[in-house]
């Protein structure tokens, strides 16, 4: 039966009060400044005994020794039990590290991903520049206590609202990986490259919209949910929330400081918000528009990427089209509002089939971890996120393991439903998800609930390449099957209600 459901909304500013190490990169970088400021947004719902609420943060990824106190805090404050809490990442590659310091006798130690916490620097070393340095224990220590703080706050918030839901259209993720004279998918590969094929895979320029008003019909939030990564910016040394900060923005000119954006990113392994094709054309066309001063870039992948002026167009103009999308859809969708809409949510924990690593891959990465220990040799390096990263194929051959558990959280809101997985989930299966649930609209949020920080690639893109490499994946492509196989169950179990 349906009832009459209550909506609370929070955000929290999670911007660093000094200088950072970033998390996302191979290598370390010191953010100099502020471009966008990070943010975190909870939603929290309840609907007679539902409870949920609903976390997104601009952060690289929302790790389970981080999440996994934030929910027990929140629990402890409000009730709500521990699983009816679901976060995800906005895949900021411009956001701080935080964890553990790690001493120099762990810095190469073969860690699933760097962005665990600072290696490779001596935070006091930093200091005797930088005093106001914030360290990645102390930005933890910052997210556990503001994230708690911003679910806490959204439950006490709740008051009786109405949803709705509808769909729109931008341009804003493509395919990442090209293949080349039908050798395997290259990132970011130069469209002007000899022997390029084509795109591996396709795009999803869908622009899902979740709507809450009050019982006076006033917009109070908005979840946005895109398949695209937020990482037009994620070269730079600068504290960035990239093409969500400017989408921030545009949703408090046009609708009020007051409407909340919760920004979501749907299974999205394989996009990214930078332009691969077209990219003269594009930049064009941002000129005329007078989001940049000069299109005269050097469109080698190095250059662009370091950019600065392209890259913060890049965001606005990004931001531009989604905005675009959400006006057109708010007055479609207004009218459909619910009080009372049925709610029901469902969490519980998968076994996954592991990526085991070969004998072959073994040898392999062995010659690879001889190349980078010879190059930190000759850059007089005592780190390198490379080494890290292949060392974690070492560390898996040698420590096999069984499973690899996994949560996943669905929850029915009307006719539209929330899904979760804990990869960077390429989009073959979040079509599959989509094109099999029972949902009017069906919202993917990857990077979820305590993420894996690993790609799980799609079959066509085979074993090799960035994302398919095997310091890429934890998970076989079966486990990706079992993933959207065990989705689709329990999304579709929710409508039989």
């Amino acid at each position: 039966m349906s009832e009459q459901i209550k909506i609370g909304w929070s955000r929290v500013d999670i911007t660093p009060s000094g200088p950072a190490m970033l998390a996302g990169q191979m290598f370390n970088r010191l953010s100099n400044g502020v471009h966008l400021p990070l943010t975190a947004t909870a939603m929290a719902i309840e609907s007679g005994a539902e409870k949920a609420v609903i976390l997104s943060v601009d952060t690289v990824g929302l790790r389970s020794f981080l999440f996994d106190k934030v929910r027990e805090k929140a629990s402890a404050a409000t009730g709500i039990p521990v699983l009816n809490i679901f976060g995800s990442a906005t895949h900021t590659h411009t956001a701080p590290q935080y964890g553990q310091i790690l001493p120099r006798e762990k810095w190469i130690c073969g860690m699933i991903a760097t962005s665990i916490g600072n290696a490779g620097i001596d935070p006091d070393e930093i200091r005797r520049e930088k005093p106001d340095f914030v360290d990645s224990e102390q930005y933890y220590a910052l997210l556990l206590d503001r994230l708690s703080a911003c679910i806490i706050d959204a439950w006490n918030n709740r008051k009786a609202g109405k949803i709705a839901y509808g769909m729109g259209e931008a341009a804003v993720g493509e395919c990442r990986r090209i293949v080349v004279e039908n050798k395997g998918g290259v990132m970011y590969a130069d469209e002007a490259m000899p022997g390029i094929s084509h795109a591996e895979g396709h795009v999803d320029h869908s622009v899902n919209i979740m709507a809450a008003y009050d019982m006076a019909d006033k917009l109070t939030g908005i979840i946005i949910n895109i398949a695209c990564p937020s990482q037009v910016m994620e070269a730079m040394s600068i504290v960035s929330s990239d093409y969500w900060g400017e989408v921030r923005k545009l949703v408090a000119e046009k609708y009020g400081e007051n409407v909340y954006l919760l920004p979501q990113c749907s299974p999205a392994g394989d996009q990214s918000p930078h332009k691969i094709l077209n990219r003269k054309a594009d930049a064009r066309m941002m000129k005329l528009r007078g989001e940049l001063a000069d299109e005269a870039i050097d469109w080698a992948w190095g250059k662009r990427a370091f950019n600065f002026e392209y890259s913060a167009a890049r965001c606005k103009e990004i931001a531009r089209r989604i905005m675009a999308s959400v006006n057109e859809v708010l007055p479609v969708i207004a009218p459909t509002a619910d009080a009372e809409p049925f709610v029901k949510n469902n969490c519980r924990i998968i076994e996954l089939p592991p990526r085991l690593i070969t004998d072959k891959e073994y040898e392999e990465n062995k010659v690879q971890i001889a190349e980078a220990l010879e190059i930190m040799k000759k850059n007089g390096s005592q780190y390198s996120g490379t080494l890290n990263w292949l060392m974690g194929v070492k560390r898996r051959y040698e420590n096999p393991v069984k499973s690899v558990p996994m949560e996943l959280h669905t929850l029915r809101i009307g006719g539209a439903v929330f899904a979760t997985d804990s990869f960077e989930f390429y989009l073959d299966y979040g079509d599959r998800i989509k094109g099999a649930s029972k949902a009017e609209q069906t919202f993917l949020v990857q990077l979820a609930n305590g993420n894996q920080g690993t790609y799980l690639p799609s079959e066509r893109s085979g074993t090799s390449g960035y994302g398919s490499a095997p310091a890429s994946s934890l998970v076989t492509f079966d486990g990706g099957a079992k993933i959207v196989e065990e989705t689709v169950k329990d999304i579709n179990a929710l409508f039989e209600y």
